[in-house]
């Protein structure tokens, strides 16, 4: 069978060309950087705007108790719901580097203990820690992850080789930024309570891509950026504090929230602010819920990245995925790397010259395409993009690497 053989019948393809049109995408774009910030569909937008009209009706009320309180709640219960997770334990945060300063700025770490992270965190997770170590003289230790692992094993096996008495934090991430990878949660956070160790996890690429119950992974923390695979407004994003920590831990921006209560809220976004965004978070999960997030679009999405990957292999000389092929250890992200080829200067051209829109990353010491598949995409997007690809591989000489320059190649 042809690797270009489109698994979609004429009926789906109908329906998904239509849920695209409820998008401000625009129809020459082809955009597959939905891991980054993802578009919001027209009826939350459309939500945020008559919101934000009925508070500028009366500022000092309607953007208070009166009204956007009860909404904002509504919001906090249903992302709760979505999650696994009890509504009180749910900050609702600007996006996952906020969320992520609660557990950095509120614990307290002994000096001489350590801080276990892989070396695919985000920059920010990354510097943030590194900036708490030195200032609570602890250590920071990075676990090389294996590009890719075989299987989810691999990756406990790696923080499992590095974790030692003095480890205090251990930091991962469920949908990795760098390539796609879905760890094991569970079994991570399993393996930082049996070391005594609290468990941290970015979550930012993982809601709303694959399931998540927090209650079921028993880890401390799970922060998420809701802007980007659930499509909610941008800016919004969520914390899970464990119950343990909700009274007890220092939130990061202090005002009222010094008064100690047993509830997530304390550490929200603080002071007068814009909270319709919040509002349509509930609008945005609903939105997804209706069209069938479980039933439609996670297999739409995960046939997506599928095709892609299959295409990319049969076509291109020299590609190589740097996801697992195993649809357990990925989502609705597919990273790649092509021997020979400078990946960086692609991402430019793209979309300057074609107005397609991808990511290039790096994982393991070699960089390679990051590409996030949402239902808004179609199989034909992607058949453009590797068209494309293609073309600019056999058309451009300054895209080529010597063979003599020392790369990392495939294992």
């Amino acid at each position: 069978m042809s690797a270009r053989t489109k698994p979609i019948t004429t009926e789906e393809k109908a329906f998904w060309s239509n849920i695209r049109k409820q998008f401000y995408l625009k129809d020459d774009v082809t955009y597959l950087q939905g891991g980054s910030v993802g578009p919001s569909p027209k009826p939350v937008i459309e939500r945020v705007i008559e919101l934000l009209k009925q508070v500028e009706e009366d500022p000092f009320y309607n953007n208070r108790w009166e009204l956007m309180h009860p909404l904002v709640e509504a919001s906090r219960e249903k992302v709760a719901e979505f999650v696994g997770a009890p509504a009180k334990c749910i900050s609702l945060v600007t996006n996952t580097t906020m969320g992520m300063n609660i557990p950095a700025q509120g614990l307290y770490l002994q000096p001489g203990s350590e801080i276990l992270m892989s070396d695919q965190e985000y920059p920010s997770v990354q510097s943030m820690w590194d900036f708490m170590a030195r200032q609570q003289n602890v250590t920071v230790r990075k676990v090389p992850l294996p590009t890719p692992p075989k299987t989810p094993q691999d990756i406990v096996d790696a923080y499992a080789a590095h974790i030692t008495p003095r480890t205090q934090v251990m930091i991962f991430s469920h949908v990795y930024c760098t390539t796609g990878l879905a760890a094991p949660v569970k079994a991570l956070s399993d393996l930082a309570r049996e070391n005594g160790a609290y468990s941290i996890v970015d979550g930012a690429h993982a809601v709303g891509m694959v399931p998540v119950n927090i209650e079921e992974f028993g880890c401390d923390f799970y922060a998420s950026s809701t802007h980007k695979w659930l499509l909610a407004p941008k800016g919004t994003g969520i914390m899970y504090i464990a119950p343990h920590f909700l009274s007890t831990l220092r939130a990061p921006i202090l005002g009222y929230n010094v008064n100690s209560h047993a509830h997530a809220s304390r550490f929200d976004v603080t002071g007068t602010a814009d909270h319709t965004h919040f509002a349509g978070l509930k609008t945005a999960i609903d939105y997804q819920l209706d069209i069938g997030w479980e039933d439609k679009i996670v297999p739409y999405s995960n046939s997506l990245a599928k095709y892609l990957k299959e295409v990319v292999l049969d076509e291109i000389e020299g590609a190589y995925l740097t996801i697992p092929d195993d649809p357990a250890m990925s989502g609705f992200l597919t990273s790649f790397a092509i021997e020979g080829v400078n990946l960086h200067p692609i991402r430019e051209i793209m979309w300057n010259e074609y107005k397609i829109q991808i990511a290039t990353t790096g994982a393991g010491g070699e960089p390679c395409f990051r590409i996030s598949t949402h239902f808004y995409d179609s199989f034909e997007d992607i058949d453009r993009f590797v068209d494309v690809l293609k073309e600019l591989i056999a058309t451009r000489d300054e895209l080529r690497i010597d063979p003599s320059e020392p790369r990392r190649r495939r294992k």
